[in-house]
């Protein structure tokens, strides 16, 4: 991360800029007083996101790109544990209300959108694949669901942690047919409260739901898991 914020701040401060060549693994160790091996790894999440790419004889440059918004998003690639337990808190506030409007205000339309969703999300579990894809879609409807300009906008803003966030907590289930299941069952249970149009149960199974997800990762923090393993799961 010191790497990281330091070439972030070059960029900014056009002290750095594209074609421009990086300084050494050696500056770098140096300045922070660490050994090369979380240079390298810094280096190399740079690098297969494309804002640096490595030079013939050693050394690497700033590709010619949008930095800065490449930089917010490979950011995420760095994120804890527990400050994806920040983001699950946060959607229990931020959704359990879009689940309390969608159910006063969805369509017909809205309520065979998040079916479809659902249904998705029913036949990922058949592949046995993650299905973060599916379940980041069935959220999605239900916010948009409570016509809502502003919640819609809130959820936008996290798009990319909330995207990952999800991916790594559905990982997690991979081969776990019980809880994949208990998984699906909260989906149904708020897809029924909509249907039915019971805001406050909607609402209610929407903070369990979610709760139980931050249950679920709170564990496996306490367990010692301490970071996203880059390699096993790559956001990139």
């Amino acid at each position: 991360m010191q790497v990281f914020d330091h070439i972030k701040k070059m960029i900014d401060e056009k002290d750095l800029k594209p074609g421009d060549k990086l300084p050494t693994e050696s500056y770098f160790t140096e300045l922070f007083g660490v050994s090369r091996t979380p240079i390298r790894e810094a280096l190399s999440v740079l690098e297969a996101s494309g804002l640096i790419t490595s030079t013939q004889g050693g050394g690497s440059v700033i590709q010619t790109i949008s930095a800065s918004n490449l930089m917010e998003k490979t950011r995420f690639e760095f994120i804890e544990p527990e400050e994806v337990v920040n983001l699950l808190e946060t959607r229990v506030i931020v959704e359990s209300g879009a689940a309390y409007y969608a159910s006063l205000r969805r369509s017909q339309t809205d309520l065979e959108s998040i079916y479809e969703a659902l249904s998705q999300i029913r036949y990922s579990q058949t592949v046995d694949n993650i299905g973060h894809e599916e379940d980041i879609l069935f959220h999605k409807r239900i916010v948009e669901a409570s016509h809502n300009p502003v919640l819609i906008q809130t959820m936008e803003s996290i798009s990319g942690l909330y995207d990952k966030a999800v991916k790594y907590s559905l990982s997690k289930n991979i081969g776990w047919k019980e809880k994949r299941q208990q998984v699906l069952q909260e989906h149904n249970e708020i897809y029924e409260a909509i249907e039915q149009k019971d805001s406050t149960r909607a609402r209610q199974v929407m903070i369990e739901h979610l709760e139980n997800a931050k249950t679920k990762l709170v564990r496996n923090i306490n367990k010692g898991e301490k970071k996203y393993d880059r390699k096993e799961y790559s956001f990139l």
